[in-house]
C-alpha cells in the first residue's frame, strides 16, 4: 500500500508532480520543498497534451518513463483535467496526509534536477 502511495505521490509531486517518478531520472542537489519542485506545472494552464509534448522535447528520459508506465501517465493526465487551484489543493492535502513522503522527496539529491526539468517544461509547454 505504501508503495502505491509513494508512486501516487510521485505523480503528484512531479507535475504536481512527477517527483518520485522523476527522482529516479534526474541527478542534482536537493534544494527545494516538494511543493516548490512542482509549482511551475501545478500553476500551468497548459493542457496535458502540451505538457506531454514539452516533456518529450525538454525531458526525454522522463517522457520515456511515463510512456513506458501508462498508469502513471494516466494519473498525471488526470491532474491536468483539474484546474491549477484544484491541483494545488490536492497536493496540499497529500502533503498534509503524507509528510514522510514529502520529506523524502525534498531530501533526495536529485530534487534540483527535477525542479529544473519541470521549470523547462512549464516554460515551454505553451509552444506545443
Amino acid at each position: 500500500m505504501s508503495f502505491v502511495r509513494n508512486r501516487r505521490a510521485g505523480v503528484l509531486l512531479g507535475a504536481g508532480a512527477v517527483a518520485a517518478v522523476a527522482l529516479a531520472l534526474a541527478p542534482a542537489t536537493a534544494s527545494s520543498a516538494p511543493a516548490d519542485l512542482v509549482a511551475p506545472l501545478l500553476n500551468s494552464t497548459c493542457s496535458f497534451a502540451q505538457v506531454d509534448a514539452a516533456l518529450h522535447d525538454k525531458s526525454p528520459a522522463l517522457a520515456q518513463f511515463l510512456d513506458q508506465n501508462p498508469g502513471y501517465k494516466a494519473e498525471l493526465k488526470a491532474k491536468f483535467d483539474l484546474s491549477p487551484a484544484e491541483r494545488q489543493a490536492e497536493l496540499d492535502q497529500y502533503l498534509r496526509d503524507n509528510p514522510d513522503a514529502a520529506n523524502q522527496a525534498a531530501a533526495d539529491p536529485r530534487a534540483g534536477g527535477i525542479a529544473a526539468s519541470i521549470q523547462q517544461v512549464a516554460d515551454s509547454c505553451h509552444n506545443y
